[in-house]
């Protein structure tokens, strides 16, 4: 017989466990510190990627890798249009929410 502690859940926590770490947040913050954060701290909320010295190019490389680190799409035009590192990843959590059929084909991926 299992004792309920040991339940595992569908997303692989324990039963009563406090929840992982989410992978868009994880994934965002890790990308924003590799380019953004010379001296290795966390973004705050309203940190902003352009104020920092940052340029598309770079904005490239972090949409890049949080897209091969989450296995998404992820259009640059997200972080060129939220430039602060909380509304950055509103809006990465929000398109990536959206169903595939849902999205605006005739919008560019940039």
């Amino acid at each position: 017989m299992t004792d309920r502690a040991e339940t595992v859940t569908a997303e692989g926590a324990a039963y009563g466990a406090a929840p992982g770490p989410d992978p868009v947040e994880e994934a965002a913050r890790t990308w924003w510190i590799r380019v953004a954060s010379p001296d290795g701290a966390p973004p705050a909320p309203d940190a902003d990627f352009f104020a920092v010295g940052c340029t598309s190019l770079q904005a490239v490389m972090v949409t890049g890798g949080i897209a091969e680190d989450l296995d998404e799409e992820v259009p640059v035009r997200l972080l060129l249009q939220n430039s602060r590192y909380g509304a950055f990843v509103t809006a990465l959590r929000a398109y990536l929410a959206t169903p595939d059929d849902e999205a605006d084909p005739g919008r560019p991926a940039w």
